[in-house]
């Protein structure tokens, strides 16, 4: 059973830990932020204690694993640990240990388990991202699954771009720009450099693919003036893959429910309840896109109550069903075609 939202702490709802280094958010993610050719679905910063169980919970189902099951991601993510040891673990790798100043790299479809030391712990830097970029990077065999751990030549470059890239999100968790992408590949680029690619003068990898601005900004960029709104949805937008109403945002906000629906619906032109539903359909629109995930647990991943919710919202957002959108979907990657 999923954990109900009103039982979980302020600093962990909210994506905050104990201190301004200590974060993780998921970021949403719409159909112009895929056409960038790379956009981030997530990050984190925090400091494993010594014996203490990993991963901590909070995480969204999709991103949650323990060790005897393991993990496979729809998606590509980058751990950086700086301090403390452990062990990864891979189809292509097999069994490696985890030093001090290393990078982990988790390719989309392929199982994975790592976790610290218990008598160390560990320090990590995560970001989950995805797109047809990193894609090509892989047909290219400028990363690999087989070489999924490695260590960084100057690890103070990696660090600060990871630091300059979470800072970014952590500041303004409810965005997902093009400059955002445009960071996470400067990432990308070092650590194929630095993990013995071929260089930032092939890594440029943006400008060689086209990579351009979407001609309208996502709905999340737009500028958001009121505080409390602004507040509110950084909390949908990073955590409505859980249980979430008005009401829970009213218990974690300094506002009434009816100052609230009011302030919001002059802000953002809708309710709550239609901010909620869009961010939980783009997020089932990315998991039918990107995985073979049966429906119904795209349902639950994506923060929906059922199946049955999904298709409703789907038929008035999109006018056709979760199964007709994947069926769309897969089409036009593979011919170019129009919506329906």
């Amino acid at each position: 059973m999923r954990p109900c939202f009103a039982t979980l702490p302020a600093a962990r709802y909210t994506g905050a830990m104990l201190d301004q280094y200590e974060f993780y958010h998921y970021l949403p993610v719409n159909d112009d932020a895929m056409d960038w050719g790379l956009y981030v679905t997530g990050a984190g910063r925090g400091r494993i204690p010594a014996r203490q169980s990993y991963p901590p919970p909070g995480h969204p189902s999709l991103y949650q694993f323990d060790w005897r099951r393991g993990r496979t991601l729809p998606e590509f993510q980058i751990i950086l640990i700086t301090a403390g040891k452990g062990v990864f673990e891979s189809e292509p790798t097999g069994r490696r240990t985890i030093e001090p100043d290393t990078l982990i790299l988790l390719f989309p479809g392929v199982w994975h388990r790592y976790r610290p030391d218990p008598a160390t712990g560990w320090q990590e830097r995560w970001i989950s991202l995805n797109g047809e970029i990193i894609h090509r990077l892989v047909d290219q065999q400028l990363v690999r699954p087989a070489e999924a751990v490695c260590r960084p030549s100057d690890m103070s470059q990696i660090a600060q771009r990871f630091d300059l890239l979470l800072d970014r999100i952590h500041g303004r968790p409810a965005e997902n720009t093009i400059q955002l992408s445009l960071r996470a590949t400067d990432l990308i680029a070092e650590v194929i450099e630095q993990a013995g690619g071929p260089g930032p003068q092939t890594a440029g990898v943006p400008e060689a693919y086209g990579l351009q601005p979407p001609a309208s900004p996502c709905p999340r960029q737009s500028t958001v003036e009121d505080p409390l709104v602004a507040q509110a949805l950084d909390l949908i937008w990073t955590h409505s893959h859980r249980p979430l109403s008005v009401s829970h945002l009213v218990a974690h906000l300094p506002v009434t429910r009816r100052t609230l629906e009011r302030r919001f619906a002059l802000e953002r032109g809708h309710s709550i309840l239609d901010e909620i539903n869009q961010c939980r359909a783009g997020r089932a629109r990315r998991l039918l896109r990107e995985t073979d995930l049966p429906i119904k647990t795209v349902a639950y991943l994506a923060g929906f109550t059922s199946q049955e919710r999904m298709r409703i919202t789907f038929r008035h957002q999109d006018e056709c069903s979760p199964a007709e959108y994947r069926r769309w979907a897969r089409m036009s990657q593979n011919k170019g075609t129009s919506q329906p």
